[in-house]
């Protein structure tokens, strides 16, 4: 059961991260629509009580950042197993480590991706606005 149950928390922790990374993704995706079709409407929207950049401010750049250290914190999480295990056969520590590595390639990765998704957005909206 000892070597069952490392395989077992790795899963559900990447499950963790690809089930909420997805959710935020679907999430921003809609206040990124929001924010480009308020845009193509009516420009800044004064007149509405949340126009793009409420909307930006108080939405889309909160779940982005969120999103971003969220999946820091799992990939810390998981490459920092090794170092909490108590392995006494060095090739299975060294193959904990490996695996560990090649899962928090993911969650890297889709921080990555996130950050960059940010930014892209974050100039998109300055553009369309001017």
């Amino acid at each position: 059961m000892d070597k069952l149950g490392l395989p077992i928390v790795l899963l559900a922790a990447l499950w963790g991260a690809v089930n909420t990374t997805l959710s935020f993704f679907q999430t921003i995706n809609a206040r990124r629509d929001m924010i480009f079709s308020l845009i193509d409407e009516c420009g800044y929207c004064t007149e509405k009580t949340l126009g793009p950049l409420e909307i930006y401010f108080t939405n889309l750049l909160p779940l982005t950042i969120g999103n971003i250290i969220f999946l820091g914190l799992i990939s810390y999480v998981i490459l920092s197993i090794p170092r909490h295990m108590k392995i006494e056969d060095s090739a299975e520590a060294e193959h904990l480590k490996t695996a560990c590595r090649v899962i928090a390639v993911l969650p890297i990765f889709g921080a990555i991706s996130f950050a960059a998704g940010g930014i892209f957005d974050m100039v998109v909206l300055v553009r369309s606005l001017n």
